[in-house]
This record gives structure tokens, C-alpha cells and sequence, in this order.
């Protein structure tokens, strides 16, 4: 037979002038019977960008699938904004294209044909200098244009520089970046589930204004569910991480759901006052977290009672 033992302590506690006796109970070495609440995962879920509510497609309470859109937002301000980027890059991908390409064969040709005329030019000049019968500024100009047909005609025969085609390479990079960064605005604008789970809170309408990074929803996942119990500093030793455990609520008094022990802080501290254990409340405790097996039946708040056999 399991015994009981009572230990008083002789402690006098003075507070504002009133006196209390403290009295520690223990129980004797056995199974360890912990209480809690069951608690699960929570996420808060809404959009990088801002915009309003076009369509409201889950209502709170509901099971979503990961990937189900929850919320879209108006897309006409952002599809103005792709259509006009889109024309853009559009514009650099021909300016790269050109840059690539060269000039035209006709274009090259033109120039050497006004190159040849300039040099013509520039030798009958020459020839009339030397009769006396030119003056030597008219040469000099003659010469002077014959010169820059000749660059002109070997700028387009050796095509564009590589800092040109560089640069019109960047120039596209730029913009096709600029567009990939409003599509993936255009992404934001369907709030979708990033999980599967139960919408806890929904307060959304057609019409609503969101603000960027703004939460719109909160999704539980029942799959992530688990019950944060305190054991007494006595006894902790007797608690092992992996363990498995029992719980047990009172919706189901005849039923026990299976779970196991995955994490034990390292920090002591004094049970919250929300928390009811079988041992006296200022002793000092340790949290506990004990998982549970996914089971529908069990949801988020619900107390639960956490046994360790021993």
C-alpha cells in the first residue's frame, strides 16, 4: 500500500504583519502524475506586400491543407506595374541583342564608300596644293574629313566594344531582376496555408485594407501538439529524455494518448501560477515537454493529465 507522508515545517512566514504556517506534502516514490494544458504549434500568416481583401476563401475553425489559399488581394495596381516592366526588359533584352549583333553589313558598307570618297577628295585636293591652284586650309579640311571617314568606317568594321555589350548586359539584368521582384509580389498577393493545420482566428472581409507583414490569419498544426508540465526538483532525476508517457484528458477519461518526454530546460524555476502539480507550489521545478502522438480528438487549452511510469 502506497503511504502518505506529511512533513511540517515549523516555518514562521510573516507578511504584513500577518503569520502563516507552511506545510510540504510529498508523495512516495512511484509513477510521476503531472498536469497541464495541451498546446500546439501556432503560426501567424499574411502578406510581404499590402493591398486590399479581394476574396476570403477559408472561414476561422476551418482545416486547411498546406498550399490552400487562404486570402487574396487585389492584383490591378501590381499588373500595371509587370505590364509596364515587362515592356522594359523587353527594350534592354533588344538593346543587348543590337550590342551583340553589331552594326549592319549596309552601315559598314556606307561608311567605307564615304571613307573612299573622303580619300579621293583629300588626294585631289592634294594634287591641286601642289599646282598652286588650292589653298592649303582647303586641303587641311579635305584631309581633316577624309580622317574621320576613315575611324568612322573602322569603329563599325570592328564592331562594338566589349564594355558596350557589357554594359547593355547588366542594363538587361537589371531589369529582368526588377521583374522577378514584382512577380514575386504578385505571389504575395494569395495568402496561402504554409502548413497543414486549423485557422484559429480569422477576422477578414472583402474589402479590408492589410497592411504590409501584416498578419491576416492564425494556423494551428495539430500534427505539432504537446503538454508543458513542471516537475519537482526532487524528482527529476527520474524523468529521461525520449521516454515515453501517457496522457490524458477529461474529455476522455477512459482513453490515454501516447507521447514522450523531448525536452527537460536546464534552468529551475517556481511553477507558474496558471500550473497545478501534485506538489506544493514553491518548490523548485523544472519544465518538462511532453509530445504527443497526433490525435484529432485533442485540442489546443485542453487540461491534461501526464503520467511517467516508473
Amino acid at each position: 500500500m502506497k503511504r502518505w507522508v506529511l512533513l511540517l515545517a515549523a516555518g514562521l512566514v510573516v507578511a504584513g504583519g500577518a503569520a502563516a504556517w507552511v506545510v510540504w506534502k510529498s508523495r512516495p516514490a512511484g509513477d510521476l502524475l503531472l498536469s497541464g494544458t495541451i498546446e500546439a504549434r501556432d503560426a501567424d500568416i499574411g502578406s510581404l506586400v499590402g493591398g486590399r481583401v479581394a476574396q476570403v476563401h477559408v472561414d476561422e475553425g476551418a482545416s486547411v491543407r498546406a498550399g490552400q489559399p487562404i486570402v487574396t488581394l487585389e492584383p490591378d495596381l501590381l499588373d500595371r506595374q509587370i505590364r509596364e516592366q515587362e515592356a522594359r526588359v523587353g527594350s534592354a533584352r533588344a538593346a543587348l541583342t543590337k550590342a551583340l549583333n553589331g552594326p549592319r553589313r549596309e552601315e559598314t558598307e556606307r561608311a567605307r564608300v564615304e571613307w573612299q570618297n573622303a580619300e579621293k577628295e583629300r588626294v585631289r585636293q592634294e594634287a591641286l596644293l601642289r599646282q598652286g591652284l588650292a589653298p592649303q586650309q582647303q586641303y587641311d579640311n579635305a584631309a581633316a574629313a577624309a580622317r574621320m571617314a576613315r575611324q568612322s568606317y573602322d569603329e563599325l568594321a570592328r564592331g562594338n566594344r566589349p564594355e558596350d555589350i557589357a554594359s547593355a548586359r547588366a542594363s538587361l539584368a537589371e531589369q529582368e531582376g526588377q521583374l522577378a521582384y514584382l512577380h514575386r509580389q504578385r505571389e504575395e498577393l494569395v495568402v496561402r496555408a504554409p502548413a497543414d493545420g486549423v485557422v484559429a482566428t480569422m477576422d477578414m472581409r472583402p474589402g479590408d485594407l492589410v497592411a504590409a507583414n501584416q498578419p491576416v490569419a492564425t494556423l494551428l498544426e495539430p500534427g505539432e501538439i504537446w503538454v508543458r508540465v513542471y516537475v519537482p526538483e526532487p524528482r527529476l532525476g527520474l524523468v529521461k529524455l525520449n521516454e515515453p508517457a501517457e496522457i490524458s484528458v477529461d474529455t476522455f477519461p477512459d482513453r490515454t494518448f501516447p507521447g514522450k518526454v523531448v525536452e527537460i530546460r536546464q534552468r529551475s524555476e517556481y511553477t507558474p501560477r496558471n500550473v497545478q502539480t501534485l506538489e506544493q507550489r514553491g518548490d523548485q521545478v523544472f519544465g518538462v515537454k511532453v509530445a504527443i502522438d497526433p490525435a484529432p480528438e485533442l485540442k489546443p487549452g485542453m487540461a491534461a493529465l501526464v503520467r511517467l511510469r516508473r
